[in-house]
């Protein structure tokens, strides 16, 4: 009785008889007479197949195709010109039935390809690493665990893979500020306070500043806090209250050099907040009310000398000219005049002799 295999056309298939290979059917209608007849089928659509050397030597050379991919290599299947499989390192056999099949060999060396959706899509996420760079970061490349270059601003792809994988850490270049709040310090003079202190600084050597500290912001917070206990141990709370700028320049000189090294420049240092203790704000509070109460004194009996002066050669310079005192009351009259109805002139005997001794004849 005769054994009937169908082929379709999507299909390849390996006629067996009593499991050993015999031949290679074509799509199509095959009869064979006898016992033991089985078939191994191959769906094309699944592009790439793996077979015994045994049933491979029974295929035409035209049915399929062959390549070897190194450690550093990757290949990539299309067909009608769009990827559909993606191969690592190895060999690996595909079907070339469809003539459209083509194999693109791609160098993990070299740069990577311009990145269609198609071929992003048959990329293992894995095997990429992609990385947009903004204007304010800069990118720091390690391969395989090692620092390999700085990136600047702009969109990068890499090859990763298990020889050499890729990292890259994003990092911000923009001016940064670290607060070093409530600092209970002791001056010299054995007074405590509370310091609230700022820094500004911006990376500018990305490497050293990742590499040389766990953290640049833990470790300028250090410095700083370290440089503030030095100086205010060294001054005086009047010291401290009328040269804070010269805190400010101390601290700088001894933060900057050392930001330096960590690869960030500090632009600047400053003290936001000086808090003193209850009591001694109140002794400050009333020693400014006495200095400022002994300089309203001062200008006080400043100016009742000055007032005083000016009396004296007021009388000095009447007693030489009597009649300017004449002149001055009547001056006194003539105002209290402007805010009266009438005023009334009494003057002595003399006054009236006086004044009609001087009255013309008419």
């Amino acid at each position: 009785m005769p054994t009937t295999f169908h082929v379709p056309l999507d299909e390849r298939a390996i006629l067996l008889r009593h499991g050993v290979p015999v031949a290679a059917l074509e799509p199509g209608r095959h009869r064979y007479w006898g016992a033991g007849y089985t078939v191994t089928r191959f769906k094309l659509a699944e592009l790439v197949f793996d077979a015994p050397a045994e049933l491979r030597g029974l295929l035409p050379v035209g049915w399929y195709g062959e390549a070897s991919l190194g450690p550093r290599q990757r290949g990539v299947l299309s067909r009608n010109g769009r990827p559909v499989r993606y191969l690592r390192p190895g060999i690996h056999r595909f079907w070339t039935v469809d003539p459209s099949v083509e194999l693109r060999v791609l160098d993990v060396d070299q740069p990577v390809p311009e990145l269609t959706d198609e071929l992003r899509a048959v990329i293992p996420a894995g095997e990429l690493v992609e990385v947009t760079v903004l204007q304010h970061q800069r990118g720091l490349k390690y391969v395989a665990g090692r620092f390999a270059e700085q990136l600047g601003p702009g969109r990068y792809l890499f090859w990763s893979h298990p020889e050499a994988r890729v990292a890259v850490t994003l990092l911000d270049t923009r001016l940064q500020q670290v607060n070093v709040p409530g600092q209970d310090l002791m001056t010299r003079d054995k007074v405590t306070l509370r310091l609230t202190l700022t820094v500004e600084y911006a990376p500018t050597d990305l490497p050293v500043s990742v590499h040389a500290v766990a953290d640049v912001r833990d470790a300028l917070y250090l410095e700083v806090q370290l440089a503030a206990r030095d100086f205010v141990a060294g001054v005086t709370l009047d010291e401290l209250l009328e040269g804070r700028d010269a805190m400010t320049r101390a601290l700088e000189a001894q933060v900057v050099p050392r930001a330096q090294a960590l690869g960030v420049a500090v632009h600047r240092v400053g003290v936001k907040d000086v808090v003193l203790p209850g009591e001694m704000k109140t002794l400050l509070n009333r020693v400014i009310e006495a200095e400022k109460a002994a300089a309203a004194n001062v200008i006080l009996r400043r100016e009742e000398a000055s007032a005083m002066r000016s009396m004296a050669n007021t009388a000095r310079v009447i007693a030489d000219h009597p009649l300017l005192l004449d002149l001055k009351r009547l001056e006194t009259l003539e105002k209290v005049a402007e805010h009266v109805d009438e005023v009334r002139l009494v003057v002595g005997k003399d006054g009236w002799a006086g004044l009609l001794a001087d009255k013309p004849s008419t």
